[in-house]
């Protein structure tokens, strides 16, 4: 449980802005009910590096200098071309988009940002990364949707320019979830 002296945390790299041209049209390739997915609002669109959950409002100075001081790389384009779920179509919880061109460039600065951020993660465990951008959640009660659509859905690939990381606040509200910038870092 949050303390009114800690905050939710993520590293992300935003992508509202890239993705919202297509977004409606990607959406309206499922037929499903209103209450069967959750479609992240356009722009709280990014794509996470590293998760870190509740922070002390003590760390966060330090977190910042932590994450000024490992972010020396220089900015890239990435590619998002192509459409997923996780964990399986039959099953699908997560609906994203991939990211396929400069895969290695994204997981580097994963890599940078996960060591920056490491004293300050309290007990979660290490996961795979695999770069995406998560455009919707399927509720827990209607997860039977069809997404076969969703999975075909052609579009031209979209450049999305990784000029910046950002350290994110995220409150959970009863209207859903708000994001906040705390700090952004301009990449090299």
């Amino acid at each position: 449980m949050r303390s009114k002296f800690e905050k939710r945390l993520f590293i992300g790299i935003p992508a509202s802005k890239e993705i919202q041209p297509i977004l409606f049209d990607i959406q309206s390739s499922i037929e499903y009910n209103p209450i069967q997915i959750r479609w992240v609002h356009p722009e709280n669109i990014h794509m996470t590096l590293f998760f870190l959950g509740n922070v002390p409002l003590a760390d966060i100075p330090k977190l910042t200098t932590a994450l000024e001081e490992m972010l020396d790389l220089n900015h890239f384009s990435a590619y998002i071309k192509k459409t997923g779920v996780f964990s399986c179509a039959q099953n699908p919880k997560i609906l994203w988009l991939g990211v396929y061109n400069d895969r290695q460039k994204i997981v580097k600065l994963h890599e940078r940002v996960e060591k920056a951020v490491a004293p300050f993660k309290t007990g979660r465990k290490k996961e795979r990364f695999s770069p995406h951008i998560t455009i919707g959640r399927a509720t827990r009660s209607y997860r039977k949707i069809d997404v076969l659509p969703f999975l075909k859905y052609v579009y031209s690939p979209i450049e999305l320019y990784v000029n910046s990381v950002v350290l994110y606040e995220s409150q959970l509200l009863p209207a859903g979830v708000e994001y906040k910038v705390l700090n952004k870092f301009p990449l090299n």
